[in-house]
């Protein structure tokens, strides 16, 4: 009888499920499970999909939040195939966590100063060389902890620690990477509506603009021996201008501009100043010392310029669509300030050579051969015997292709108003002058030696927005004020009077 209940034993205990340890009894989470919960609890909106850019996602609860994810470039797949049902490890889940609640500006800077020392955990070589930079930056701002000297990249995750480390990174989102509940690309994008709506404003500032011309190829003695060369030279290869600028502005299609140039090339200094009027299509200009304004119909240069830029000519302060797309990239906040006007957010954007080429040339491109086709169809070049369009383009396209460029935004936003009401920038550039030179060189005679140029400059300027839907005035223009732009007509000789 003890033998049956020993045997009977036994065989209860064999059809037992084995001991696991407790983490592993834990329901582990899958991808799609995941990207669905961070997405919810992130409040981001959620694309309507009906079908899925993966083979393998065919749930119609799931497909909205996978496509959402992967046109944001959160998620990536492999190839057409997601594995929605596949653990998720802690590298994939990390990286994640990076792009929801990342600032994507910050990370891109810190991706590009990435090495492996920045990683010191014992089992850092079992990391995925895709996800150091994400679980480099996560544990640098806090969106996750390093609890342990290993790490175990490619652990499964539980739903627990998924729920954890989502509410984890959601607060350190909230606490550094928001101001008013809002991230600095959805800050842009609330600052564009409320200028949008503004009847009126005004804008003040100053640029200051740097450059330098670098003569390559040429020595000291070849530029003694050509007179013509070293009179060229002698002209300044250090330019300075520094411009002050008054606007005023009238939704929806007004403008008031007074501009104050004075710019320096070698000891020669030349100031000029000139008010701008902008009245629908018409602009007005007047010189300094002048009673009479020059007027020019700029209908399809604006219409053209809507068209390429995406934004209203008129509206100076307010971003275009497309710029507001490339600077919700880069965005990103800098410390609070208070000044004896009010306490301020700092959003910041820092555009280098590689951005710039991408985001910008595209545009720059369009908006210049807009330019040369308006010269080229101008009456006084087509007239020019020695001025070739084609010529003209290639090296327009030249200059712009080469251009070199690193901007820097400083936007200041008011707490109360929720408008900013400040704006520092930067600029430098390098421009070849190829075409240009070929021009110079030829005019120098035979003799000249070849050599390029190059322009380096460096522009800086401050610019204060204010007097929000206040009061604005603008010229008023009569006929008897515009200067007479028609030639004159030669006189008809008198006609001879017969006996």
């Amino acid at each position: 009888m003890k033998k049956l209940c020993a045997l009977l034993t036994l065989v209860i205990v064999l059809c037992l499920p084995a001991a696991v340890p407790a983490a592993e009894q834990e329901a582990l989470i899958t991808r799609a499970a995941f990207v669905k919960e961070i997405l919810s609890q992130a409040g981001t909106e959620i694309e309507e999909a009906a079908q899925s850019s993966f083979i393998d996602v065919t749930d119609p609860d799931l497909i909205p939040y996978i496509e959402t994810a992967y046109k944001k470039g959160i998620v990536s797949g492999y190839g057409d195939y997601f594995a929605p049902g596949q653990s998720i490890t802690k590298e994939e889940a990390i990286k994640i966590i990076v792009d929801v609640f990342g600032e994507k500006a910050g990370f891109k800077e810190a991706a590009k100063t990435f090495t492996d020392t920045d990683l010191e955990f014992a089992d850092s070589g079992d990391i995925s060389s895709w996800a150091k930079p994400y679980i480099a930056y996560a544990l640098k701002t806090g969106l996750i902890t390093g609890e342990s000297d290993s790490f175990c990249p490619r652990d499964a995750v539980t739903a627990v620690q998924a729920g954890e480390m989502i509410a984890a990174a959601k607060d350190v989102y909230q606490r550094l990477f928001t101001r008013d509940g809002l991230s600095a690309p959805d800050m842009l994008v609330r600052i564009n509506e409320k200028l949008a709506e503004l009847e009126t404003y005004k804008q003040k500032g100053t640029m200051l603009t740097e450059m330098q011309l670098i003569f390559e190829g040429i020595t000291q003695e070849q530029i003694e021996e050509n007179e013509d060369l070293e009179e060229f030279l002698d002209g300044g290869m250090e330019i300075s201008m520094n411009m002050e600028m008054d606007v005023s502005f009238q939704a929806p299609d007004r403008i008031y501009m007074k501009q104050s140039l004075v710019s320096t090339a070698g000891v020669e200094e030349v100031m000029q100043d000139v008010e701008t009027f902008m009245d629908g299509p018409l602009m007005y200009q007047r010189m300094a010392g002048s009673d009479k304004w020059v007027v020019q119909d700029l209908g399809p240069a604006m219409e053209q310029i809507r068209t390429i830029t995406d934004r209203e000519p008129y509206q100076m302060a307010q971003l275009s669509e497309y710029e507001l797309r490339m600077f919700k990239e880069f965005a990103k906040y800098e410390d609070d300030i208070e000044t004896d006007k009010g306490q301020y957010y700092v959003i910041s954007f820092d555009i280098d050579q590689e951005a710039y080429r991408e985001y910008y040339m595209e545009i720059m491109e369009k908006v210049m051969e807009s330019m040369v086709t308006l010269q080229v169809e101008s009456p006084t070049l087509q007239q020019d015997p020695d001025f070739d369009p084609q010529q003209y383009k290639q090296m327009m396209a030249a200059l712009v292709s080469g251009m070199e460029v690193e901007l820097s935004y400083r936007y200041y936003i008011n707490k109360e108003t929720g408008l900013y009401e400040r704006v520092w920038m930067s600029q430098d550039m390098t421009m070849p002058m190829e075409g240009f030179m070929k021009e110079v060189v030829e005019s120098l005679g035979e003799d000249a030696p070849d050599f390029s140029i190059k322009v380096l400059s460096h522009s800086e300027g401050e610019f204060e927005i204010y007097d929000f839907n206040g009061e604005v005035e603008f010229p008023v223009i009569t006929e008897e004020d515009l200067m007479d732009q028609n030639p004159l007509a030669p006189e008809e000789p008198e006609a001879s009077q017969e006996d």
